[in-house]
């Protein structure tokens, strides 16, 4: 036996165990039978009793082949090996033999606080909390979370805490009650009683005639008056509990379990979490030093995220660590990347959730594993629905019960596992439930965030109904929305589960699904952009897309090189899936790109390339009666005249792309519309009619959700607020026209909206600011190879170096930017001085 583990009496079966498991105990304490007798004399001679035992007696106790056993001297031999905290342990493992007990009454009940295991981490907040706690009214603290999350740590320390502070002195009473032991019963509440009453001064003849109740009743008469601290560990549910509580206002109770103890009204709740990462690497330093920790610190990383910051998976890896300088960070990082790799657990992380996961019901145990196969980070209840094919409401419950066993983590309406419950589970609904089971419930789900998907982009973009009518959708029932708001809110909350489940699809096999969800998807990305995302999603499937499927879906991913910023690259995608188009004989679909050709060669700064390309998708979109497409491509038309210096035909075309798109119902392009009049009329000087055209595209754009041209609009009422004097007011706008740029990952929108910050720095005088700003601006232009953005940060670095006194630099740039305008021939090529609006923006 080990010095952390005593011999126990738990699982004799007869006297002659009982009498192995003493002798067992003498060899762990290390004495002799000679001491042995002398100890037991002593105990029995303090404690006034008269009976004292002759050396072969207490010899001929310990001997193998026992037929009967004094309960009395069993019981104070392991006091005297073992401690006297183990007594009623032993006496009620005596009374399992005799059949007068089971296994559920065989307990241990402490009189003092257990002694802290090394530094205690974290959990600060939490403990202030139940320090705080009234000495005239103490009551309950249940304290519940995860297997593994730390609870009897937490506890213990709680405790300990008080005990230095003097609080409830009187009294001290410590029971594990087994709720989750893997190889114990769970403690019989008259048992536990029974050794809090002995502990109190009831004698053994005064308690064992009492009933449950009759128990209760004298343990709350013993505590009257008194202060007392009670610990209940390891509860397994409020019936266990219930009986324990004294109710006394003097008295604290701690209890922990892996269950929320909801039904503990009058309780205050403590739901503890796996640790913060600062908490893991602070777990980290206690266990092995900070100079190993320095010196891995990328390791160290990895090994916290890959045991889910899970504080007893944490100290596993630290004692093992502790334990081997032989096996650095890094191994121990691959270890745990194998054992993940292969569904696997450390022993006792994996014996730690087995008790959790044995106390379910077997339909949350198959939910369970389903969850485990989820291809996402988090879920709602719906999307569990689809999963166990199953009706909501019973979902629910199930959820219910999974929550409460802090089996699933709830998170406001969104659930999610944790990552070792997660491979846990995986590993047993694949032991449990057959391949076809699971691929079916996976197929449900990904039916059902396709479906939903489409339902949602109809009711944001009504316009597009008939835009993916000929696309084949599941027959599964998708959600049902109330508004585009509720709509545009489920797109965004499962934007990554929905990519994450193309990337899922992919690898098995399900090529339909994932060109299906890229289409559908088209009109969210365009209007919230998300880069990064839609790279991933057009990306899976254009690897297996064919034909005009394929089109589509190169279509998407070159927009997106655009949004981000990358026109050149853009453009070469769209020419492959023009190429598609062709190659399928779709040539109506090769003339409706020629309006994304042209708005590629304006993101390059060639409008005079991009006008036929929009004519040409104009007499296209005539030709079908197609309003919405005609309305683009008249407000694609207008932008590129207003930048080649056409005013008088940009606001034309404009106004007729405005009275199109309102008929078409088409509002992502009636904000884009707005927004080029308003740059049109400032253009022209006519402030007013800008800022009007401005605020009504700012409306529209929230309205719709798009924050692409949220972030545009944005930029240029801060370019408006310049004239006015308002620069304050015009940098917010700015840098929130950046911000948002930032967070969709539009690059371009970034580039855009800084070189305008620049030029308003530059107006009000803060000349050294704006040299910073365009000098990054400069650089990531050059990056993304955008031409006409490169050419405004150079012209406006001029206009700031020259005022910030360096004429010779400010000639330089001047030159470099007026090259590039004039091969783009676009007005600014006109040599003209600070500060004429063309320059500050297009």
């Amino acid at each position: 036996m080990t010095e952390e583990q005593p011999p126990s009496p738990v699982g004799a079966r007869s006297y002659d165990e009982l009498s192995q498991r003493l002798r067992q105990a003498l060899a762990w304490a290390g004495l002799t039978h000679r001491e042995l007798h002398r100890r037991v004399r002593r105990l029995r001679t303090a404690r006034g009793t008269a009976d004292l035992p002759a050396y072969n007696t207490v010899y001929r106790c310990l001997l193998p082949g026992r037929k009967r056993l004094d309960v009395e001297l069993v019981v104070d031999i392991a006091a005297v090996l073992l401690g006297m905290d183990v007594a009623a342990e032993w006496r009620q493992a005596h009374r399992v033999i005799t059949g007068d007990a089971t296994e559920a009454a065989v307990i241990s009940v402490a009189d003092h606080l257990p002694s802290g295991v090394g530094g205690f981490v974290g959990r600060q907040a939490q403990l202030r909390r139940v320090l705080a706690a009234e000495p005239d009214d103490a009551g309950v603290w249940a304290i519940s979370g995860m297997a593994g999350v730390g609870k009897t740590r937490f506890a213990g320390e709680a405790a300990r805490l008080l005990a230095e502070r003097g609080r409830f002195a009187d009294v001290r009473l410590v029971v594990n009650l087994r709720g989750f032991d893997a190889d114990r019963p769970a403690a019989d509440p008259a048992a536990v009683l029974e050794g809090f009453l002995r502990r109190l001064g009831a004698s053994g003849s005064e308690i064992g005639c009492l009933s449950l109740a009759d128990r209760s009743a004298l343990f709350r008469r013993l505590l009257e008056g008194r202060r007392a601290l009670i610990l209940l560990d390891n509860a397994a549910s409020v019936d266990q509990v219930l009986p324990l509580l004294p109710g006394l206002p003097t008295c604290l109770v701690l209890v922990t379990s892996r269950r929320r103890l909801v039904e503990l009204t009058a309780a205050r709740h403590v739901a503890l979490d796996v640790f913060t990462p600062e908490e893991s690497v602070e777990l980290l330093r206690d266990g092995i030093g900070d100079e190993r920790v320095d010196a891995e610190r990328g390791e160290a990383a990895d090994i916290i995220e890959l045991v889910g910051r899970l504080p007893l998976a944490l100290a596993l890896v630290t004692r093992r660590l502790a334990a081997s300088d032989e096996w650095t960070m890094a191994d121990h990082r691959d270890r745990l990347a194998d054992l993940r790799t292969m569904l696997r657990l450390d022993d006792g992380v994996e014996v730690a959730l087995r008790t959790s996961y044995d106390e379910l019901a077997e339909p949350d145990r198959v939910l369970l594993g389903l969850l485990a196969m989820y291809p996402g980070r988090d879920f709602d209840d719906h999307a569990a629905a689809a999963l166990a094919g199953v009706e909501i409401g019973v979902v629910r419950d199930r959820l219910d019960g999974l929550v409460s066993a802090n089996m699933v983590t709830a998170r406001g309406s969104r659930f999610e596992l944790h990552d070792l419950v997660r491979v846990f589970a995986e590993k047993r609904v694949r032991e449990s439930v057959q391949a076809r089971v699971r691929r079916a419930a996976v197929g449900r789900l990904l039916d059902f965030q396709l479906a939903t998907a489409r339902a949602a982009l109809v009711t944001c973009y009504s316009h597009e109904t008939d835009r993916w009518r000929d696309l084949p959708t599941p027959a599964a029932q998708a959600l049902v929305f109330d508004g585009a708001d509720e709509a545009m809110a489920w797109l965004d909350t499962e934007r990554v589960n929905l990519v994450v489940s193309s990337g899922w699809a992919l690898s098995e096999g399900r090529d339909e699904h994932v060109t299906r969800l890229a289409c559908v998807m088209t009109s969210y990305f365009e209007a919230r952009v998300r880069v990064s995302d839609a790279l991933a999603l057009f990306g899976n499937a254009a690897r297996v897309a064919s034909g005009v499927t394929r089109g589509h879906v190169l279509n998407g991913l070159a927009m997106t090189h655009w949004q981000r910023g990358d026109a050149a690259g853009s453009l070469a995608v769209l020419q492959d899936a023009i190429s598609e188009f062709d190659a399928a004989g779709e040539s109506d679909y090769v003339f409706n790109l020629s309006g994304n050709v042209g708005l590629l060669l304006a993101g390059l700064g060639d409008y005079r390339a991009a006008l036929p390309c929009f004519r040409r998708a104009l007499e296209f979109a005539v030709a079908k009666n197609n309003e919405s497409f005609r309305a683009r491509q008249l407000c694609n038309i207008g932008v590129a005249e207003m930048h080649l210096g056409d005013h008088s035909a940009a606001v034309d075309h404009l106004s007729q792309a405005l009275d199109a798109t309102r008929a078409s119902g088409d509002r992502l392009c009636e904000c884009r519309t707005l927004d080029g009049l308003g740059t049109t009329f400032w253009r022209m000087g006519k402030d007013t009619e800008a800022w009007a055209c401005y605020e009504q595209a700012l409306a529209v754009a929230r309205q719709t959700h798009n924050r692409a041209d949220e972030g545009k609009v944005l930029n240029h009422l801060g370019v408006l607020l310049v004239a006015a004097g308002r620069f304050d007011e015009a940098l917010a706008h700015h840098r929130q026209a950046i911000d948002l740029a930032r967070e969709i990952g539009s690059r371009e929108g970034v580039l855009t909206a800084s070189t305008d910050m620049a030029a308003t720095l530059l107006t009000a005088g803060r000349s050294a600011e704006a040299v910073r700003c365009l000098r990054k601006a400069i650089e990531s232009a050059t990056a993304a190879d955008s031409r006409y953005e490169l050419a405004r940060a150079q012209s406006g670095l001029a206009d700031a170096l020259f005022a910030d006194g360096d004429p010779v630099a400010a000639r330089r740039h001047r030159r470099t930017a007026h090259a590039a305008y004039t091969e783009m021939g676009v007005p600014e090529a006109r040599p003209i001085s600070f500060p004429h609006r063309d320059r500050l923006y297009g």
